[in-house]
């Protein structure tokens, strides 16, 4: 603890890296700022998603464990919820899109997407269909091995006053294929860009005007409808030689195939036996009538009896490529001389073109969120849904409610797949164990079957002894290899003494005594010497 006479500066230090401390692990306080948020809905209490009444929806979807769920497969489910705090116009702020969906059961064939409907004082979310008009579409459909974000926006032409949708050109990919729940974001902002983001990741960005078809904008210039190609214009690029000739040598009767004259009919081939037979299993129709329907006769079949050797009947060399063979003649293609190019229609000047430097303002403002989806899909899962103008709020969403679930689904995952996998070994090894069980006598089957089951249930130690058991086998064989080798040792020493045979150590000592005597005789030999010179 600090004194009263700590100093000053001391206690300072400590206050403010509390402070500091406190901040970076204080949890994120969402709900006061995602209130600000035109929608954002959690399923966490009372929902207020109102199902259609048309009868075009029979699906029935329900509220359970903070999520939208539609249950049920092969069904067409149409629910609404209107933003409580009025209509959001697009163009003047940045508009936010987003949500979590999960495909629990697999994503086969299904819309996953969210209609956002224009505003209209006089809808009913129970009057729902399929044609009520949307400002955007936005979110995953498969169908197949195909599937995609969507991103459409339904446009109102300045010029004709109707309403047209422009899709997203090249959409993103779908995660959803693996029964993980995953965020979809869509940032729409008043420069006409936008951003698609999958999971907080931005898979695609760009332009309003370059990435989107039909384009928000029409063609300065149109093909002229009046404008025809003239009956002179040449537009082939090659035509036949006239002037090429057929060569005097082209045969064209000479046929493709020809019997090859190398081949020799094999020593088995039967001429004699007949290619079919009548099929000695077959039987009259009770209802066969010889006076309508004529004699009956039994119908023809392979004969057997050729399967059995190289072949019957008539026998013929078989054909092959003749090497003289040329085919019709044809003119060889020369370039055309008077080929003009390719024709087109003169442009003019489109009396439908307009510029429009802000096309979102002519996306209708949005009033309500629709699930409006046909699926083929059970156990579809929609939650945490945002409609806002601040884009600060999909950080915060994803921080705290989808993230975690993100890594939960991750954990859980990854201990289904090691059970599965620990499931799939003990099988493995409980059918190689079992092969034992014929050879276990009889009296000692329950302790057998007793240390079969709890090896069962505790791998680790049949990992153990399988890891041990070479090396258990390497000690006894060198152990073995170590005691062969002394006992034959100890064998041949004893023969020795026997036999009165020669040792080495017997060779060795010999062999330095005949040194030492050679030595003694050449030391004599110089000393004689010496004194004979003496």
């Amino acid at each position: 603890m600090l004194s009263r006479q700590s100093p000053a500066w001391i206690v300072s230090l400590i206050c403010v890296a509390t402070l500091v401390s406190t901040a970076l692990v204080a949890p994120v306080q969402s709900s006061e700022s995602l209130n600000e948020a035109e929608l954002f809905d959690t399923f966490s209490g009372q929902s207020s998603w109102i199902s259609s009444k048309n009868e075009q929806y029979n699906g029935e979807a329900k509220v359970e464990d903070g999520g939208l769920v539609l249950p049920t497969e092969a069904r067409r489910y149409g629910l609404t919820k209107t933003l409580t705090q009025g209509p959001v116009a697009l163009g003047s702020d940045p508009l936010v899109l987003q949500y979590d969906v999960k495909f629990s059961k697999g994503h086969g064939c299904s819309g996953g997407y969210l209609k956002f409907l224009s505003h209209d004082p006089n809808f009913k979310p129970q009057g729902l269909t399929d044609q009520t008009g949307y400002s955007v579409m936005f979110g995953p459909d498969k169908c197949g091995d195909s599937g995609k974000v969507h991103l459409i926006f339904r446009y109102k032409d300045k010029k004709t006053g109707e309403y047209e949708e422009k899709h997203l050109k090249s959409p993103p990919k779908i995660p959803t294929a693996d029964m993980g729940t995953h965020v979809f974001t869509a940032v729409i902002l008043p420069d006409n860009t936008y951003k698609v983001l999958v999971d907080g990741v931005v898979e695609q960005e760009g332009s309003l005007f370059e990435d989107f078809e039909p384009s928000f904008l029409p063609p300065k210039e149109i093909d002229d409808p009046e404008d025809t190609k003239p009956e002179d214009w040449v537009d082939e690029v090659k035509i036949p030689d006239p002037d090429a000739t057929k060569p005097d040598d082209w045969d064209e009767t000479l046929p493709a195939k020809i019997p090859d004259e190398s081949a020799t009919k094999p020593s088995d081939w039967d001429e004699d036996l007949p290619l079919e037979i009548t099929d000695p299993e077959a039987e009259e129709p009770e209802d066969w009538d010889e006076e309508e329907d004529g004699v009956w006769e039994a119908p023809m079949i392979p004969n057997p009896e050729c399967k059995k050797i190289s072949g019957c009947g008539p026998w013929s060399p078989p054909l092959i490529a003749n090497p003289d063979y040329k085919g019709k003649w044809m003119r060889p293609f020369i370039d055309n001389p008077e080929y003009k190019g390719p024709w087109s229609p003169r442009k003019i000047p489109n009396p439908d073109y307009f510029d429009d430097g802000s096309p979102l303002k002519s996306v209708a403002p949005i009033g309500a969120v629709s699930v409006e989806v046909w699926t083929m899909d059970s156990g579809i899962i929609f939650d945490n849904v945002l409609v806002s103008t601040n884009e600060d709020h999909s950080e915060e969403v994803i921080t705290k409610y989808w993230k975690p679930r993100a890594e939960e689904e991750k954990a859980e995952m990854a201990k289904a797949m090691a059970d599965a996998n620990k499931e799939s070994q003990a099988q493995f090894w409980r059918n190689l164990i079992s092969k034992v069980d014929p050879y276990v006598p009889e009296g000692a089957s329950p302790t057998w079957f007793m240390l079969k089951e709890y090896l069962m249930e505790n791998l680790i130690i049949l990992y153990v002894i399988v890891g041990l058991l070479p090396t258990f086998l390497v000690i006894m064989c060198f152990k073995m290899c170590v005691r062969t080798g002394g006992s034959k040792s100890e064998n041949d020493d004893a023969r020795r003494k026997k036999t009165d045979e020669a040792t080495p150590d017997d060779a060795a000592e010999e062999e330095e005594e005949e040194e030492e005597e050679e030595e003694e005789e050449e030391n004599t030999t110089q000393v004689r010497r010496r004194t004979r010179r003496a």
